[in-house]
C-alpha cells in the first residue's frame, strides 16, 4: 500500500524536523507539507530536509489561509492509497511501524491511540462514534470522497471532516497501539484555538440569553 503522510505547517520551525524524523521513511510513498505562510524559517527547514528526503513535497501558501485550508490542500495533492495526517508540532511514536505494517487494504480506516505531552492517554474505541476526531487514523484516500476540513469561522475543521467520514460508515480496524505523541496542551495549537473558540461561542450564547431574560423582566414590569 502506498501511504501519503500529510502535514499543514505554520511557524513550525521549532518542531517540524522532529515530526518529519518520526515518519518511517520505508513506509512513506510521499510526505506532503503545506507551509501556510509561515513568518519564521519553517520553509528553510523544509527545503533543507528535502535534500535528503526525496519523498518530501512542499506546498506553499503565499499568505496564511488557516489550518483547514492547508489540510484540504494536502488531501487534494495526495496520490497514495492511504493518507496519514500528522500536525507539524506532533510526532509519531516508534510503534507507528506496527500500525503501518497492518495496512493491507482490507479497511477504510485504521485507528491507533494517542499520548499527550502531559501524560494523558486517548484511546480510540468502536463505541466512540463522532467523538475524538483528531489524528488517530490512517484513511483510504478514495474513501474520503468530498469529505473536507471545514474552513468556516465558528466550526471545528477536524470535527466536520471526521463527521463526514463516519457518516459514510467506514469499515474500521482498531489497532489499540499507542503510536502518536500529541503536543498538548500548547498555546496556539489547533486544539487550544478550538477550545478558545468554543469558550467565546458559549460566552456569546450566554450573553444573548441574559439579554433576553433582562428584556423579559423589563416587559413584565411595564405591564
Amino acid at each position: 500500500m502506498k501511504i501519503s503522510f500529510l502535514s499543514p505547517a505554520y511557524n513550525s520551525a521549532k518542531w517540524i524536523k522532529t515530526m518529519l524524523d518520526s515518519i518511517p521513511k520505508e513506509y512513506a510513498y510521499e510526505i506532503i507539507v503545506c507551509d501556510d505562510g509561515s513568518t519564521d524559517n519553517t520553509l528553510e527547514v523544509l527545503e533543507k530536509y528535502k535534500k535528503s528526503c526525496p519523498q518530501l513535497k512542499i506546498l506553499l501558501n503565499r499568505k496564511n489561509q488557516g489550518a483547514s485550508y492547508s489540510y484540504n490542500r494536502c488531501i487534494a495533492e495526495a496520490t497514495g492509497d492511504y493518507i496519514a495526517i500528522i500536525d507539524s508540532d506532533d510526532m509519531y511514536l516508534p510503534p507507528i511501524r506496527d500500525v503501518l505494517a497492518q495496512i493491507d487494504g482490507a479497511y477504510d480506516i485504521y485507528y491507533y491511540n494517542m499520548l499527550t505531552k502531559d501524560g494523558r492517554a486517548f484511546i480510540k474505541r468502536k463505541t466512540d462514534g463522532y467523538r475524538w476526531p483528531g489524528q488517530f487514523k490512517i484513511i483510504r484516500k478514495r474513501f474520503i470522497g468530498n469529505a473536507r476540513f471545514a474552513n468556516k469561522k465558528g466550526i471545528s475543521g477536524d470535527g466536520e471532516f471526521h463527521k463526514a467520514l463516519i457518516d459514510k460508515k467506514p469499515k474500521c480496524k482498531y489497532t489499540n497501539i499507542f503510536a502518536y505523541w500529541y503536543n498538548y496542551p500548547r498555546k496556539n495549537s489547533q486544539s487550544y484555538l478550538h477550545k478558545q473558540l468554543m469558550q467565546k461561542q458559549n460566552h456569546k450564547r450566554q450573553s444573548l440569553l441574559n439579554r433576553k431574560l433582562r428584556l423579559k423582566k423589563r416587559r413584565r414590569r411595564l405591564k
